[in-house]
């Protein structure tokens, strides 16, 4: 789940209304460099500038998103939700590997452009810490669903717990995981030398839990990921399922509880910064 969900939560939560009352609005004060508080977190002039400035947008827009950024770190300090230094460096080895690039290659690309490392590795601290506060959020609207919900999912997505007896495909294998890696990008029509390409049917029974569900979960016509077998490489391009059977809801119930929440968890999100927001105490110093 977990790349373009959070940006989209992120985007979600930045959209929010700013709170504009005469209320809030203080008489201008000698507070230097102190724009507005937030719940008593201060906000800079200065932040709401740079803000202006890196998104190309008005006061108004700037000042909204600054106070979200502010309700955010409130709640990650009063959950006591902590990074450490090792899941900053997996996280940007992650990135890296996505990229298809070394740690130092990222590292120079940061340096190269003007970046500062230590700033970047700060930012991905800040985005992990926003990520495992959304999960906690998450986690909390559990008690939100009850069984009935859970069993009307399953009743009426049955096809998402069924499982094909036995499943069409096409198998390519390999040594070179790379090879395959371009068998899969183009759809099967350049096949390196050194892939075997052969017409199988499997039967579901015989395979290891993890293909099982790449094949349940993947679509016809479409390639699984690449698994290692032994010393070489498959990955399956998917041609028809056969004899799909319905699994007991008592075995996947938790599949379900997890399908559901993965559509809540943007609403939840939102629905509890929407409740902070509301209740928050924002005070104007000055805006010049």
């Amino acid at each position: 789940m977990i790349k373009n969900k959070w940006n989209l939560k992120l985007l979600c939560l930045a959209s929010f209304g700013i709170l504009a009352s005469s209320s809030l609005f203080a008489a201008p004060s000698l507070v230097n460099g102190i724009a507005f508080f937030v719940n008593d977190y201060p906000v800079t002039l200065m932040e709401v500038y740079k803000i202006q400035q890196r998104d190309k947008v008005t006061q108004q827009i700037a000042i909204d998103l600054l106070i979200n950024d502010r309700l955010h770190k409130e709640e990650i300090d009063r959950r006591k939700i902590v990074v450490n230094d090792i899941e900053i460096e997996d996280e940007i080895a992650r990135i890296a590997k996505q990229k298809q690039a070394t740690l130092e290659q990222v590292r120079n690309y940061i340096q190269g452009n003007g970046g500062n490392w230590e700033h970047y590795k700060e930012e991905i601290k800040h985005n992990l810490q926003k990520r495992k506060l959304y999960q906690s959020i998450t986690q909390e609207g559990l008690r939100m669903v009850d069984e009935r919900e859970l069993e009307g999912y399953y009743n009426t997505h049955t096809q998402e717990f069924s499982i094909p007896q036995s499943i069409d495909v096409v198998k390519y294998s390999s040594k070179d995981a790379k090879a395959l890696e371009k068998v899969v990008q183009t759809n099967g029509k350049a096949i390196p030398q050194n892939v075997q390409k052969t017409n199988e049917v499997l039967q579901t029974i015989e395979l290891h839990p993890q293909i099982v569900q790449a094949f349940t979960q993947g679509a016809i016509g479409r390639f699984t990921p690449i698994f290692p077998v032994s010393d070489d490489f498959v990955v399956f391009l998917i041609q028809a399922k056969n004899n799909p059977a319905l699994l007991p809801y008592e075995s996947v119930r938790n599949v379900v509880l997890q399908k559901i929440m993965e559509q809540k968890e943007d609403y939840l999100i939102y629905e509890y910064f929407e409740k902070l927001r509301s209740n928050a105490k924002v005070n104007i110093v000055r805006l010049h």
